[in-house]
């Protein structure tokens, strides 16, 4: 069946296998498991992909949440900015200085993987504030930005089925956003600001013509995706596991219907994702660097868990005369952590309040101004 979301009027796929205990649905791609008391009531719901679990408590003490900030300071204006992109309505937060008039360059902030919104979260778990943050961080330097809902998230308008959606399709997203804005005389000029997967998005429509002054890349991977994902998995699998994880992608890029994944790699190889894994390994992002005809700016956190400074220095090496930002005890989310393991970096994931390093903001600042 299909569920339509009123908040954005975004009609989304929704399949159920349920019995009297509960079972398994897929809401837009993300599979959850549900437990059901035998009055009907839910018990525990669990969503792998977001490594969420709800379970029911009877006497549960609530503490003080953590502080979310939710409006700009007085000297920063946003506004809903609504742009289309093939038969799919997209829409985004324009924030822009208060105090200075004449054109002013601005930035679009493309989003990473999975169900990620404009200001960088996708909850429940995902709740990282980045790109508001780094949107008010700019405008205190004059820098305009445009960040966007990604296609199917938040106010998307329109039909998106994502076992059809492509990596191209977020690069056309990408370009339309560009186009959009693109001859707007309030902007000197346009750049694209494209943070983990988001890179390569931004890679890709600039090599495909999008009118830009130049192209940062945050946390953007220097390899291909597959040996990224699994330098990522050796450490946390056993060799027979990673072994069997060898076997389960190579089937799963060839369209074979799996049935022997264990509960570990089960996110990995969602049905519903194919098409987009597809499409998204078949890009090198050494060899699209290397096309790129605009400025480059890499910017990599040095305590970064799923892409490193080998990525940043392969973007930096296929791109000759890019500049290269390497951030100490900055992570993938640009919050600050000296921490390399996982559990001590959960904080800056699940906390829209701890503040992106002031070192982001600099480095795209300073880049910019000599951006003609």
């Amino acid at each position: 069946m299909q569920l339509w979301v009123p908040d954005g009027a975004v009609v989304i796929p929704l399949v159920m296998e349920l019995d009297d205990s509960g079972g398994q649905l897929q809401l837009q791609g993300i599979p959850v498991t549900v437990e059901t008391s035998d009055d009907g009531w839910l018990r525990r719901a669990e969503i792998p992909l977001q490594g969420v679990v709800v379970e029911w408590v009877d006497d549960l003490e609530i503490g003080s949440p953590a502080e979310i900030i939710a409006d700009p300071p007085a000297d920063i204006e946003e506004a809903p900015y609504v742009f289309g992109s093939g038969e799919l309505t997209l829409e985004g937060t324009l924030t822009v200085p208060r105090s200075v008039s004449g054109p002013i360059p601005v930035g679009v902030i493309i989003a990473g993987s999975g169900p990620t919104d404009r200001h960088g979260d996708s909850p429940p778990s995902l709740r990282t504030g980045m790109y508001r943050q780094l949107a008010w961080g700019l405008a205190e330097r004059g820098i305009a930005t445009f960040r966007y809902d990604k296609r199917g998230v938040g106010k998307t308008r329109g039909t998106f089925d994502p076992s059809k959606t492509t990596f191209e399709d977020f690069v056309l997203d990408a370009q339309a956003a560009v186009e959009s804005l693109h001859g707007d005389a309030r902007f000197s000029k346009v750049v694209l600001i494209g943070h983990s997967e988001g890179a390569g998005i931004a890679t890709v429509a600039v090599n495909r013509g999008a009118h830009v002054a130049g192209i940062v890349t945050l946390a953007g991977a220097g390899r291909p995706v597959l040996t990224v994902l699994r330098e990522q998995l050796a450490r946390q699998l056993d060799s027979a596991m990673l072994h069997h994880y060898d076997s389960l992608m190579t089937r799963y890029l060839d369209g074979a219907e799996l049935q022997d994944v264990p509960p570990v790699l089960r996110l990995l190889f969602v049905p519903i994702n194919r098409k987009f894994m597809q499409t998204s390994v078949a890009y090198d992002a050494a060899d699209q660097m290397a096309q790129v005809r605009v400025p480059v700016l890499v910017v990599q956190g040095e305590t970064d868990l799923q892409v490193s400074v080998l990525d940043s220095d392969a973007l930096g090496a296929a791109r000759p005369g890019s500049r290269v930002v390497v951030i100490p005890e900055a992570n993938h989310v640009f919050k600050r952590t000296a921490s390399t393991q996982l559990a001590g970096q959960v904080a800056t994931y699940t906390d829209p309040s701890l503040p992106i390093v002031p070192e982001l903001v600099n480095a795209i600042a300073d880049w910019l101004s000599h951006v003609p």
